[in-house]
């Protein structure tokens, strides 16, 4: 290139200084620069393959330049030896790479013969993935390659740009799935109608076919996450969802949603799952994700806390500034407020607590807790869930693990009537110190 701008700069000084130039290009121009062909996709380029039954095709674009792009031109396509590939590649980089055998490829032309007006050509490389992972499972050891090379005879080539060296990484039998199996509670208020969800899914490569997909519920799989995560979320009884069995993931398109109508008729607050499999599809095979967890969190109606009275056994009333620290702090409705436990002349070792009187019998379902709304001070880590009729005699209705999150995180309990209700800090994620922005409880009467 740096030859070429020389060249070029050169012969404009040698025009300007002529009144009558009778220099002409090609006089100026080496014969060897005025058509230049090149790989536009060259270099070192890993590739996996999938297994469809069909043959991969690998596009490789071959451009002509030059100071003269208009003139005709001719070059071939080639597969390095073993041999230089072993001196060129293999020996430099301290790797065993194997050349694929002819069983394991085509290219629809290897004579690429430009006319005048042609700028590039797409060569197509037919990779025969089965022969492919054969050569891979004889040669253990080995990286298997494909070094297309570009050369001619007559005309001139990018030395830096004529060589495209495939290395093949791995050859995976497409797989359709969930996009996602983690567990995410989906909220919805006691009594709802026409709820509903959309689970994605999909194939992990191009999708060339029409895929059928049968989905089932999965009876086995709530008791195992429970187990596994300390849970007690309830089956989704089946009067409460409905959704297709069969579903068609069609001919171009990667992944689709799987709608579910889901209605709460009978359902108490707490959480469900409906467990969803894909049991079977008609290419290929079924993913590790398998098994999409649909969760809903039935939550009671959000109590209006107008009238509520809130007491605590530890509070900061003079450290946080005026207006902040203190146990009312919980019910003002500015999550930029905040109670905290005493630490400015004393402090109180955990377990800390907050007593709320909500002025009314009602049964309490779930419980609101929003964290301190300041980067670095998010205090509360998990606690216990208290309701009394009388304050004085309390019956446990559920405990909590809080995340380090900016939100109102809700929490179910077992549902019971009182008029007072408790939470009791039992873990702190600073040093023992307590703070909240916010709570809140729900209840269906």
């Amino acid at each position: 290139m740096k030859t070429k701008l020389i060249l070029a700069a050169g012969a404009l000084i040698m025009l300007g200084a002529c009144d009558e130039s009778e220099y002409e290009l090609e006089n100026l121009v080496p014969e060897g620069y005025h058509k230049v062909m090149y790989i536009n996709n060259s270099g070192e380029q890993d590739l996996t393959l999938y297994n469809t039954g069909e043959d991969n095709i690998y596009k490789l674009s071959v451009f002509k330049g030059g100071s003269e792009p208009g003139l005709t031109a001719n070059a071939k396509m080639g597969v390095l030896s073993q041999e230089t590939v072993d001196i060129d590649y293999s020996g430099p980089e301290g790797i065993n790479y194997k050349v694929l055998g002819p069983e394991c490829y085509s290219l629809d032309m290897t004579d690429l013969n430009f006319d005048s007006n042609e700028r590039y050509k797409i060569v197509n490389v037919s990779i025969k993935v089965p022969n492919v992972e054969k050569a891979m499972e004889n040669n253990p050891d080995a990286t298997c390659v494909l070094p297309l090379y570009l050369y001619s005879e007559t005309d001139s080539v990018n030395a830096y740009k004529n060589t495209t060296f495939i290395k093949i990484a791995e050859v995976l039998t497409p797989t359709v799935g969930f996009t996602t199996t983690d567990a995410v509670y989906l909220p919805f208020t006691y009594g709802f109608t026409d709820g509903s969800a959309s689970i994605n899914f999909g194939l992990d490569t191009d999708n060339n076919w029409d895929i059928d997909c049968q989905f089932e519920v999965d009876p086995d799989y709530l008791a195992d996450f429970n187990a596994k995560n300390g849970t007690s979320i309830l089956a989704l009884p089946a009067a409460n969802y409905s959704f297709e069995p069969t579903m068609v993931l069609p001919t171009g398109t990667t992944s689709i949603d799987l709608p579910v109508t889901l209605n709460s008729e009978g359902l108490q607050p707490g959480d469900y799952m409906l467990p969803i499999r894909l049991k079977d599809i008609s290419l290929f095979e079924v993913s590790s994700k398998a098994v999409y967890p649909l969760i809903i969190r039935v939550t009671g109606i959000q109590m209006e806390r107008s009238s509520w009275t809130v007491k605590a056994n530890t509070e900061e009333k003079t450290g946080e500034g005026a207006g902040n620290g203190v146990a009312t702090c919980l019910l003002d409705g500015d999550i930029t407020s905040f109670w905290h436990s005493q630490w400015s002349g004393g402090s109180l070792a955990l377990p800390h607590e907050i007593v709320v009187d909500t002025k009314k019998e009602t049964t309490f379902t779930n419980f609101g807790l929003m964290q301190r709304q300041h980067s670095d001070y998010r205090d509360v880590r998990a606690g216990e869930f208290y309701v009394s009729s009388d304050n004085s005699t309390w019956t446990k209705v559920g405990e909590f693990t809080m995340e380090k999150i900016l939100p109102v995180q809700i929490f179910p309990v077992t549902p019971t009537k009182g008029r007072y209700f408790k939470v009791v800090i039992t873990a702190s994620n600073r040093s023992g110190n307590s703070s909240l922005a916010e709570l809140y409880a729900y209840s269906i009467n």
